[in-house]
This record gives structure tokens, sequence and C-alpha cells, in this order.
């Protein structure tokens, strides 16, 4: 944590800084796949048509997971014929939104998805919100150091006179490797006792920053 440094200038300002730091649980997270299937048309609506992308939505389906919750973010084809072929390969990178109670069974579902690869797991925290109070327990404490500098000089806070704040997490991207290459979804089956460090939850650190320039007086 860095050390506050008030300041008094001529005008009666005491500028105070205080910087705190807490925790943020995630919300939700994002599972990074890539399908290998068939599509014959592009668009997000068409490649969901796709039997191995059907067969995945459906799955999910069961777990509680709905369709809106999976979105196409990339496809990339190819074919023996022309490009409208009808049998066209396709890789179609998918992520599908869940909720960490979530995690166990969507997990055991790609474990038997075949044609599967599982890049990476991507926590989502609700940063704005967490901010908040953290900011509000920041302001108190750059208060109760006004009042006590100003006390010290025979003065009291008056009033503000500006107040600013930022607030900054470290990355909340996660990657789900096995032995540093995208896993196979399979072999979260085939290797019950991988450590994956997952623990269907997570926490990050968020960093607050509060800058208060208190009015003085008599």
């Amino acid at each position: 944590m860095t050390p506050w440094r008030p300041t008094l200038a001529a005008m009666g300002i005491l500028r105070i800084t205080v910087d705190d730091t807490g925790t943020v649980a995630a919300t939700s997270a994002k599972l990074h796949l890539v399908v290998k299937g068939t599509a014959a048309v592009l668009g997000n609506a068409a490649v969901k048509r796709a039997a191995e992308v059907r067969e995945l939505v459906t799955a999910l389906a069961g777990a509680g997971v709905g369709e809106d919750k999976v979105d196409v973010t990339a496809v990339q084809l190819s074919s023996s014929t022309s490009l409208l072929g009808r049998n066209q390969r396709a890789e179609i990178a998918l992520t599908v939104a869940v909720e960490p109670e979530q995690l166990p069974s969507v997990l055991g579902i790609l474990s038997d998805s075949p044609n599967l690869t599982l890049e990476s797991l991507e926590w989502v925290y609700e940063t704005f919100e967490a901010s908040i109070p953290l900011t509000a327990q920041a302001m108190v404490k750059a208060r109760r150091k006004a009042d006590a500098v100003a006390t010290a000089v025979g003065l009291r806070i008056t009033g503000i006179a500006n107040a600013s704040d930022s607030w900054s997490m470290v990355s909340p991207r996660e990657a789900m490797m096995a032995y540093g290459a995208p896993m196979d979804a399979r072999s979260l089956k085939s290797s019950p006792g991988l450590d994956l460090g997952l623990d269907y939850s997570s926490s990050t650190e968020i960093n607050v920053h509060v800058s208060v320039d208190f009015e003085m007086g008599e």
C-alpha cells in the first residue's frame, strides 16, 4: 500500500490520498472452446446448426446452460471442393458462459464431447460493483486522516474542494492448460488426478485509489 502524503496549501486545502485493496469473487465464467464440425454457411445462427454444435448445446441445456449462453466467436473453414460446398469442415470457436456452481457438471459434459478442445477458462468479475464499498471505505479513512491532521494544526475540516477515485485489478483471464497446451476436454475424464488449478470459484484483488482535497478552517 502506498503511504499517504498530506500537503497543506496556503488556501487552507489539505490533500490526502488513500490506497486500499480488497477482494472480489467471480460472478461467472466463460469457457473458450474449439469444436471440429461441419458448416455449410457462415454466420452465427447457421454455425449453431452444425451437428457437433447442436449436440453440445443440447447437452449443456441439460445442465441448465441455455443456448443464449453459447456464442460463436470465429469459424475457420476448409473444403476439398468449392467455398460453397455443403460438406465443408470447420473449426468453430465458441464461448460458453456458466455460473460457478455449474462448472462441475459442464466440465463433465465437455469430457464426453468428441472433437472438442477446451482452450481456456476466463473468470468474469463485477468490478464496478465491487469498487463501490471499497471506495467508500477508502473515503472514510481519508476523512479520519484529514480530521487528525487538521486537529494537529489547530484547524478543522469544513468541506471538500475536490475528490477523485480510480480502481484497477489484475487480468481476469485464467488459462486452463495441460502441460502448457490447450486441453482435449476428454483428458479431464481420462486423467482424474490431473491438477487443473480450478476450485470452481475464483477471487482476485481489486485496488482502489482515492484523492481528496479537504477544505480547512478555524
